[in-house]
């Protein structure tokens, strides 16, 4: 019977700690690439369950052709919105940046690798 007490320290040891197993030790950097001939002029990650985009992670400055960029997003899984330069946006629905931690902007969209 002693040994129960234990038990409500063990769970919460165990998953309470309120993050996931997989974005333990994440930060939440992710590197942008843009690999298109394009200017990219905002970066949004949105929290998987946010309701809004939050800031802009390029601001003040944009992402050339050819750039590299590292931002910190949510650690996690976060929709994804970039905006061009001529106005045009391309989304990604639920990029993980703690398994995919880079992101390749294209000119046929976005690619979340390792």
């Amino acid at each position: 019977m002693r040994a129960f007490w234990l038990l409500p320290l063990l769970a919460a040891c165990a998953g309470g700690g309120g993050g996931s197993v997989a974005t333990l030790g994440c930060g939440g950097d992710v590197r942008l690439r843009n690999v298109g001939g394009m200017t990219v002029e905002q970066a949004y990650f949105s929290p998987a369950g946010s309701s809004g985009w939050g800031p802009d992670l390029l601001a003040p400055g944009t992402l050339p052709p050819g750039g590299s960029q590292v931002v910190r997003a949510a650690p996690g899984r976060n929709a994804v919105r970039i905006i061009f330069a001529n106005g045009r946006a391309a989304e990604m629905p639920a990029m993980d940046v703690c398994a995919t931690p880079s992101l390749n902007i294209e000119p046929t969209g976005l690619l979340a690798s390792r």
